[in-house]
């Protein structure tokens, strides 16, 4: 005898529900839980089924459909195609009373959806997901639905209930047998509310890729990477197509700030796995960007959300522990700190929540990989030079000679900082000045060292006013008007050409 697969929930559902294109009665706004919102969703599966020779029966209380194709010809001035045009056979009364047993045709063909709905699971999840949202309209809850196997001398109506009866095939059978991983509702209820879980076994098949969930129902792998995860994800506003189907940016995305959202207990998780291993996670890859807080987050939530990283980092690092990057661990370890190596968008995201990172307790000269030491000879002699000739034509800005001191630095992607103004201090490379002056005097400073001290001292007394400034500019232009006029001109015997005399 034949079996079947029976979905059953209370409430008689309109026959239009799976015949007409757009009809849907779920309302997520006003049910939660709620799943359904196309109206397209019975349609597609009703196709789907028939593709794969798979003729579904469906009991809407007394009114009973059957769905299967008709051949079709269409013909234009073109070209002529043939089609399986679905039919629905009727038979029995409907929820009004009235009997019913025509053969109407539908307004899809088996085509319809073929492209995306390519997997008889994609049908039978739709069928429960309906469902679930009819017993929630009727009952508050999911509690009515039940899927079951049986024979084929049990396919009958139940009044007040809708069924849905799919032949028992390997695969139909095999969808039956994951259904907990299907749905959270019949393995795991007590999760439905929850947007982080922990890793259970809910995979199909060996791989340990994130398990994506919307409202309970199962959604996809993360298939696009062989990464394991932490956790899997149940996301109650994920964004999916009319395949139910969701890219890997929405999952990723959702997936971080779900994360970002996460108690203390969650985070100790990821952070022990960040601190205990060199295996990379799903997880250590989400952006910045999920991670970080939305500019409509209350400052209620984000405090809360730093309340949870510090106390799941401290209790799984301690209160010396640092979050760095490879090039940093040396100057942390200097410094008395334990540094622990990680990418770089979670140290910005525990940074923006409070956790210690090299950027919170370096400062930007050791981030830099700059040793700031005394003054060198030359170093001073040079600011010394220059102020003299400002301060000569007047051009202070009413301020005393800046502090300077000398820097030590590695190239950047190939390039050497000659110096720097910040904080009322001018900074001058060692390998541009050292101690020259002492044995020749203003001659041992070369041009390139007065050029870089008079930049800097430029930014001290402009007020930090940067390179490409229009303040800066101006001020250039006044030091080099007011030196050329302060000097002499004098006709040279020898060449008859102008000469300053500075």
């Amino acid at each position: 005898m034949a079996a079947y697969l029976r979905i059953e929930n209370i409430g008689v559902a309109p026959a239009d529900a799976f015949t007409v294109l757009g009809v849907s009665m779920a309302d997520q706004s006003s049910n939660a839980g709620m799943i359904g919102q196309f109206g397209s969703g019975s349609k597609h599966s009703i196709a789907l089924l028939l593709r794969n020779e798979l003729l579904p029966i469906v009991f809407a209380g007394n009114l009973k459909l059957e769905f299967s194709t008709r051949p079709q010809v269409v013909s234009d001035s073109q070209a002529t195609k043939r089609f399986e045009r679905v039919v629905v056979k009727f038979g029995g009364t409907d929820i009004n009373g009235i009997s019913r047993s025509a053969t109407e045709d539908l307004g899809f063909v088996l085509d319809f959806g073929r492209l995306d709905w390519d997997d008889v699971a994609m049908g039978l999840r739709e069928f429960v997901s309906n469902a679930i949202d009819r017993s929630i309209r009727e009952k508050g809850d999911w509690s009515t639905v039940t899927v079951d196997v049986v024979s084929e001398s049990q396919v009958r109506a139940k009044a007040g209930y809708t069924r849905v009866f799919v032949p028992l095939t390997p695969e139909v059978l095999e969808f039956y047998n994951n259904l907990g991983k299907w749905f959270l509702h019949f393995s795991e209820p007590e999760s439905l509310g929850r947007a982080i879980l922990p890793k259970s076994n809910r995979n199909l098949g060996e791989r340990k890729a994130a398990v994506i969930y919307r409202r309970g129902v199962r959604v996809r792998e993360f298939e696009s990477s062989d990464t394991e995860s932490l956790f899997d994800y149940n996301l109650d506003n994920l964004t999916i197509d009319e395949s139910r189907k969701a890219s890997d940016w929405d999952v990723r995305h959702v997936s971080g700030k779900a994360l970002s959202n996460a108690d203390a207990k969650t985070l100790a998780i990821l952070f022990e796995k960040l601190l205990s291993t060199e295996m990379s996670y799903w997880e250590f890859g989400f952006d910045i960007y999920s991670l970080q807080p939305a500019y409509f987050d209350s400052a209620e939530a984000i405090e809360n959300r730093k309340k949870a990283w510090q106390t799941a980092f401290e209790s799984i690092a301690g209160e010396q522990s640092v979050l760095a990057t490879k090039a940093t661990a040396s100057q942390l370890e200097r410094k008395g700190y334990k540094p622990f190596l990680a990418p770089e968008n979670l140290i910005s995201a525990a940074g923006l929540y409070g956790i210690k990172t090299s950027s919170s307790v370096l400062s930007a000269d050791e981030l830099s990989g700059r040793e700031i030491t005394k003054a060198t000879v030359d170093a001073q002699a040079a600011v010394d030079y220059i102020w003299d000739l400002i301060e000569e034509v007047g051009l202070t800005n009413g301020k005393d000679k800046p502090e300077v001191r000398s820097f030590s630095s590695i190239l950047d992607a190939g390039t050497m900082l000659n110096g720097y103004y910040r904080d009322g201090i001018v900074y001058i490379n060692r390998d541009l000045a050292g101690d020259a002056f002492l044995v020749a005097g203003s001659k041992a400073l070369s041009d390139r060292l007065l050029k870089v001290a008079l930049e800097e001292v430029a930014h001290y007394v402009t007020n930090g006013a940067t390179d490409n400034s229009r303040d800066f500019q101006d001020y250039a232009f006044e030091v080099a008007v007011r030196i050329a006029r302060r000097g002499e001109f004098h006709t040279s015997t020898s060449n008859r050409e102008p000469a300053f005399v500075v």
